[in-house]
């Protein structure tokens, strides 16, 4: 029987996720920290943080998956909170910082991330990778709204599809490199970068992501 889920997302979609986080639990690596390419702006992030000091600075993780990028930030030294709408995600991303020794840095919260509710300048990183697409006509909206929950100084990363990919239905709403830039002048962009491979013969995608820091209050 399909589970349903309580979120604009496509069933079809999170079924897909939700089989393969429950694989993970069972044949996973848990102590490994393996990211997708795709997730180069949560790496490249670290090259640009290793000489400042981290201490009491806390960091969203939207839609945490497999629970990598989540822990990945918490062995940076932040205080994480990590959130997914499945619970096999959650469960995931909660025995992988176990696995790794950074649990005392993280916080799992299952929850929508269109409607987890963000104040104004109350984080110092929030990353958003391959997932803000799947909230369609909300997911420009969306983003800006994360943007507003930066504190000044900190840290937007993000990652996401672009053309050329295979259709969907309904469309995923891709956020160009051109809205990027727009949504982030005035930010000091540490990377930012467009890609296309091929996923698998007869299969080839474009991604972007990027990372930017937010303008300190003058």
């Amino acid at each position: 029987m399909e589970k349903q889920y309580s979120t604009s997302i496509p069933d079809k979609y999170m079924q897909g996720w939700d089989n393969l986080y429950n694989k993970n639990l069972e044949v996973g690596k848990l102590d490994e920290l393996s990211p997708h390419f795709v997730h180069y702006a949560v790496l490249e992030f670290s090259f640009y943080i290793m000489n400042q000091e981290i201490k009491d600075k806390t960091a969203l993780e939207l839609a945490t998956g497999d629970g990598v990028d989540a822990c990945y930030l918490a062995q940076l030294g932040y205080e994480v909170t990590a959130l997914d709408i499945l619970q096999s995600s959650i469960e995931l991303t909660i025995r992988r910082a176990e696995a790794l020794n950074v649990s005392d840095k993280m916080t799992t919260i299952k929850g929508d991330m269109n409607n987890f509710p963000l104040e104004p300048e109350s984080y110092d990183v929030i990353s958003a990778i391959q997932c803000l697409q799947y909230l369609f006509d909300r997911a420009l909206p969306r983003m800006y709204e994360l943007l507003d929950a930066i504190k000044p100084g900190g840290y937007f990363l993000y990652g996401g599809n672009v053309k050329p990919h295979f259709k969907t239905e309904p469309p995923v709403r891709f956020i160009t490199l051109k809205e990027l830039r727009q949504a982030l002048k005035g930010w000091k962009i540490y990377s930012i970068a467009r890609e296309e491979r091929i996923v698998r013969p007869g299969d080839k995608r474009g991604y972007v992501w990027v990372v930017a820091q937010k303008p300190e209050i003058k």
